[in-house]
């Protein structure tokens, strides 16, 4: 624990020493929008580029093109030339820069910083709008937007964090019905929380990490450590309950839960290393950053929760409920130490308390907690001792009982989710998509209402040529100039710009329509395969778009290009892991695809909400915003990696109790029966963690909040509850299908092994999970 405190004291003070750095930068090596953007490095350009201040005279105060407003806006702007890292400074009235426009009443200071995108900081921006107050002292709104806007209006997700952990503690203490016990998964998933967020902050440093970058590795971060955390503190109360000293219960909590941890975790992290198959620097941040969370969260895991558990176990201890539980519970802990003095055919149901141990089999699901749970009478098939299933147990006999109706049923509800993602489309946001208030939308809109849409994304047209220019009216040169001006969705061209040496030109192009409309990527695809290659013809020019809106497109196109292959790879981790740890290619490969059935209903409701814009007001939406092409792609690695917790948690119980009586319809409702609970509790968690963040501002936050929570919650109910034990029960005997050569190349894992031999404390025999069995001290 002191060495926990330590690394978080050494954390928070490197990042209050250097900060945490984000950048919305998008590099897309070999793109044409990269093209262009590395030969505009040959202009003589600060390296912030032209960040707008946007000045608007509201109605009752003079425009901003009398004579007195003039002043107060020249002296504002010599003002924000001594603002530090500010170079130049452009006002409305001079050539070059922003221009005021039709009303007089709006215009543009052009400021040049000596720092880039994600050196901007907060601080920068207020400083450079608080020396435009001779401006704001004459009645004119100063609002920063580009850059200086998007560091303006970096806000804290603290309240999201609060919201989910609150919510958590909820779920924790009614299932454990401690306070103590639920604040023990809310300690190791904070403190993996803080120090992933700082590593996240610093990593920033050395690339550029998007800022929706460290808030979804908090989302990711904080349900995976309180889940693990939770599944390692249901089974330590398992064995504090049998009778095991709280050291030991440590320590054989870490050896055998601890590894389902560290595969489940390195499952994620499997799958968020396949993001690197895209090929693109935005993805491996993307990926970092919840791959950051992960490993932390892991770590404290095996760690931080030992140290935890061993200093408080004494009040974690179980105490039970009165009457048949407790009965029930004492009565099988007698059938297990009494000598086992009759022959099989004289034993009653009570005689043969499950085995938690494979007969040295060494697959997983050896102790895996509540595999005990299905009632001894149900489960033998003899006379019933004992109250009824309830519960998760009941719906597992339900289930099984009805396997092609249920199956039917769950295909059904999740194809029905799923129809919409048939029409997903890949897009780009842009301001006019942030909310309202923020600088980045107030820039937006009064850019847009005074110089048109397109102004707020400018594209950039750049052309090398094979000999220096004469001048910009080189005919090379004004032959493009009139191209452009003459193309459809074009509404304005500025001058031909030429760089020192003469060899490259460029131009900026205002489209009439907005950065994130559709038309805007029609037009770059019209300029780069019509418009230029006519232009510049048998002249040798070699000529790039680019600009934000060009970059978004040729993001885009690169994701879908490289989304099969990605997705591909997944699946493959997915399955091989799934392979390697349960010895079954049918359970392997139907694990893999029922993934793929909660991602697509995901993916459905995503387009539905944010696409079509169904449901967009209630989370702080005006209507359909576009989504880029980079949510689906990591959602879809998260979410396989999230769903491998929950599937080697109810194969691990069901592959033991196959193992146990060899009976594949019992096996899976004793497994569902045992996991139920504690699959859905932890999803609940997960589910609150994930909704917490729609209270943020940034769409991109908002469609990870509703996508992660929709699959989470279906893949815990529907597919783990109904798909992969109706399939399971169908496929009987067939599940554990191996052939010899695969099986001499396997090796032989077992996940939830601690090395022991005991037995583990049975479950209640209403079919419930132990989760809420016992009642602390506390």
């Amino acid at each position: 624990m002191a060495a926990w405190f330590l690394l978080l004291v050494a954390l928070a003070s490197a990042v209050g020493a250097f900060g945490r750095v984000t950048s919305e930068a998008v590099t897309i090596p070999g793109s044409d929008s990269q093209a262009a953007r590395d030969t505009a490095g040959a202009f003589d350009d600060a390296a912030s580029g032209r960040q707008p201040v946007v000045l608007y005279a509201p109605a009752g105060t003079a425009p901003l093109s009398s004579s007195g407003q003039r002043r107060a806006v020249e002296e504002a702007a010599r003002a924000v030339e001594g603002v530090d890292h500010v170079v130049a400074v452009t006002t409305p009235y001079e050539p070059g820069g922003g221009g005021l426009g039709a009303d007089g009443r709006t215009g543009r200071l052009t400021v040049e910083l000596d720092v880039g995108g994600r050196d901007i900081t907060p601080e920068t921006t207020r400083a450079v709008t608080d020396a435009a107050d001779p401006a704001a002292r004459a009645g004119i709104e100063v609002t920063a937007g580009g850059d200086l806007a998007a560091a303006a209006d970096k806000g804290s997700t603290g309240h999201s964090e609060i919201i989910g952990l609150a919510a958590a503690f909820v779920v924790l203490a009614l299932g454990f019905g401690s306070l103590v016990a639920a604040g023990v998964p809310l300690l190791t998933g904070a403190v993996g929380l803080g120090a992933s967020l700082c590593l996240i902050g610093l990593a920033g440093h050395l690339m550029d990490m998007p800022s929706s970058g460290a808030t979804i590795a908090a989302m990711i971060g904080l349900g995976v450590g309180i889940d693990y955390t939770l599944f390692c503190l249901t089974r330590f109360r398992e064995l504090l309950a049998a009778g095991v000293g709280v050291e030991d219960a440590a320590a054989r909590t870490t050896a055998g839960s601890g590894k389902a941890v560290v595969f489940a975790g390195s499952a994620v992290v499997a799958a968020l290393a396949g993001l690197a198959l895209g090929g693109l620097p935005l993805l491996h941040a993307l990926a970092l950053a919840p791959g950051i969370a992960v490993l932390v969260a892991m770590a404290a895991t095996l760690t931080l929760l030992p140290a935890v558990l061993s200093l408080i176990g004494p009040r974690l201890t179980p105490g039970v409920r009165a009457g048949r539980t407790v009965r029930a519970a004492r009565r099988a802990r007698a059938e297990r130490e009494a000598p086992d003095d009759k022959t099989p055919n004289d034993k009653t149901p009570g005689d043969e308390a499950p085995r938690t141990h494979a007969p040295h089999d060494g697959t997983p699901g050896d102790e895996a907690p509540g595999a005990n749970a299905l009632p001894q009478a149900e489960e033998r098939g003899e006379r019933r001792e004992g109250p009824a299933p309830a519960g998760w147990g009941r719906i597992a006999a339900f289930v099984a009982s009805r396997p092609w109706r249920c199956l039917l049923g769950g295909l059904v509800l999740t194809g029905v989710l799923a129809a919409p993602a048939a029409q997903l489309t890949f897009g780009q946001l842009d301001a006019g998509d942030k909310a309202v208030g923020t600088a980045s939308r107030t820039a937006y809109d009064r850019v847009a209402d005074a110089f048109g849409p397109g102004a707020n994304g400018p594209l950039q047209v750049v052309s090398t040529l094979p000999a220096p220019a004469s001048g910009p009216g080189d005919t090379r040169i004004t032959a493009v100039t009139a191209a452009l001006r003459t193309t459809g969705g074009v509404a304005s061209v500025g001058p031909a710009q030429l760089d020192a040496s003469g060899t490259r030109v460029r131009w900026q192009v205002i489209p009439t329509t907005a950065p994130a409309d559709p038309d805007t990527v029609a037009l770059v695809h019209r300029l780069r395969d019509e418009t230029l290659p006519a232009a510049t013809g048998g002249t040798g020019l070699v000529t790039h778009v680019g600009g934000a809106t060009a970059a978004q497109a040729d993001l885009n196109e690169r994701l879908a290009r490289r989304m099969p292959l990605v997705v591909g790879f997944v699946l493959a981790v997915a399955a091989l892991l799934l392979l390697v740890a349960f010895r079954s290619p049918v359970v392997a490969v139907k694990a893999a695809l029922m993934n793929l059935v909660s991602v697509a209903a995901s993916y459905g409701v995503l387009t539905a909400v944010f696409q079509w814009g169904w449901g967009a007001s209630p989370i702080g939406l005006e209507g359909p915003v576009p989504i880029p092409g980079y949510v689906p792609l990591l959602m879809f690695a998260v979410l396989f990696g999230l769903a491998m917790d929950y599937e080697v948690f109810l194969l691990s119980a069901v592959r033991a109790a196959y193992l146990r009586d060899g009976d594949n319809r019992r096996a899976v409702v004793s497994g569902l029966s045992g996991t139920g609970r504690i699959i859905t509790s932890a999803a609940l968690i997960m589910v609150s963690v994930f909704l917490g963040y729609l209270l943020s501002d940034d769409p991109v936050v908002k469609m990870f909040g509703i996508g992660l929570a929709t699959a989470v919650a279906l893949d815990a109910t529907v597919v783990r509850g109904v798909l992969v034990p109706t399939t399971m029960v169908l496929l009987g005997r067939a599940n554990w299908w191996l052939p010899g050569a695969l099986d001499r190349l396997l090796p032989r894992l077992a996940i939830e092994d601690d090395g022991h031999d005991g037995a583990v404390p049975p479950a209640s025999p209403a079919g419930d999970a132990p989760l809420a069995d016992a009642r602390s001290a506390s």
